[in-house]
């Protein structure tokens, strides 16, 4: 089961695809679709600039963390009190045709699905909720499942570990299994204060950090 999703064939890859199916929720309760590219975009508070939407990932995470107004912690909580359950993922990320700066954060619901729940950056309001309902829906909840039960560490834990071992922004987290050995870890992306993107995988039953290392996909290209 892949959590998340951003640059390469990482667990991030599902936050991205779900992102598009998302629901948008209105004051009223009525939720408009926006599965396809036609459909509305979430709007947050604070959006990218033409210019910082075409940046490479590493130039465009130092640009979203410098504008974020809410902290991994602070989105996840707010994904949890709308939707309860326990929190899998979470991505600081941006809305591709609006350049709108969101947090995507997964849960596993209470109802045992697989929830994604989006939070505007700049003021921490819930804009969008989306249960995964497609022909894999109930496969990848059990997946995920079995992540959440092998878990001891939990997101909040994992994610200090990983700042401790790189100090700078958690930019996201998800949890997941691991490819080489089949264990269950947390995979922490963190924007470090040497302006360059680290991966640090946390092993989720006792949490330790088992790897840490740049992502240089991330930073080719990068000037700084």
């Amino acid at each position: 089961m892949k959590a998340t999703a951003k640059r390469t064939l990482t667990p991030r890859a599902v936050v991205l695809a779900t992102a598009a199916a998302v629901a948008l929720i209105g004051s009223t309760g009525a939720a408009t679709a926006f599965a396809d590219d036609d459909g509305p975009a979430p709007q947050s508070s604070v959006q990218l600039s033409q210019n910082e939407r075409h940046l490479d990932d590493n130039a465009k995470d130092r640009a979203q963390v410098k504008a974020d107004k809410i902290s991994q912690s602070e989105a996840t909580a707010k994904a949890l009190k709308a939707v309860p359950g326990t929190a899998t993922s979470a991505e600081l990320d941006n809305a591709d045709r609006n350049g709108s700066r969101i947090w995507e954060v997964g849960v596993l619901g209470k109802d045992h699905k697989n929830h994604d729940v989006t939070i505007d950056a700049g003021n921490g309001k819930v804009l969008n909720k989306h249960t995964d309902r497609d022909d894999d829906a109930a496969q990848d909840a059990r997946e995920t499942q079995a992540l959440v039960k092998a878990d001891k560490t939990g997101h909040d834990k994992a994610t200090a570990k990983a700042l401790k071992a790189v100090p700078g922004a958690v930019v996201s987290y998800s949890l997941d299994d691991n490819d080489r050995t089949g264990s269950t870890v947390w995979e922490v992306d963190i924007l470090g204060k040497d302006h360059k993107s680290h991966d640090v995988t946390i092993d989720a039953a006792s949490g330790k950090v088992l790897d840490q290392h740049i992502d240089q996909a991330d930073n080719d290209g990068d000037d700084d």
